[in-house]
């Protein structure tokens, strides 16, 4: 049977605050619906347009299938429209927080399928997740901008 696409779902984790405690969990009560205004990132102040920022944030990809999801893929489909910032992703655990595993290295930013950095989830069985680490760099003295988005895209190989 195909997957049905309606059926992987995006969550936050259950620390959703900024900091360094952000992290932890799946939350699976708090589903991250796509075009949503603000679903992953704040907007950019004013302050930190001109200081300069630097924010991360984890979420889970979740299979809501009945069938496996194998060999599945994560690259960056559509990056910032803004000149002046830039996403990169990693794979996180499921417990992992901002101050400890956020921080670390290992962020890239695949813009393909068939890139040379793009993440390899692997297999997702029903109902299992995937925490993903996105990092997001505003330049500082950065133009403003509004309506910036970005695009995750995930698909089995």
């Amino acid at each position: 049977m195909a997957i049905a696409v309606a059926s992987i779902k995006y969550y936050q984790c259950t620390t959703w605050a900024e900091g360094d405690t952000h992290g932890g969990a799946i939350d699976t009560g708090s589903e991250i619906t796509s075009a949503a205004d603000q679903n992953i990132f704040d907007d950019v102040t004013n302050a930190e347009r001109s200081a300069g920022d630097t924010e991360y944030r984890k979420i889970y990809i979740r299979n809501e299938n009945a069938d496996t999801w194998e060999a599945v893929k994560l690259w960056i489909s559509q990056l910032t429209l803004s000149t002046n910032d830039e996403i990169s992703i990693k794979l996180g655990t499921s417990d992992g927080v901002k101050s400890v595993e956020g921080v670390a290295a290992g962020y890239v930013t695949p813009t393909s399928k068939v890139h040379g950095d793009v993440l390899t989830v692997g297999d997702l069985v029903q109902n299992a997740s995937q925490a993903v680490w996105i990092k997001r760099i505003v330049d500082a003295s950065a133009d403003g901008y509004t309506d910036n988005t970005f695009i995750l895209a995930f698909e089995s190989s």
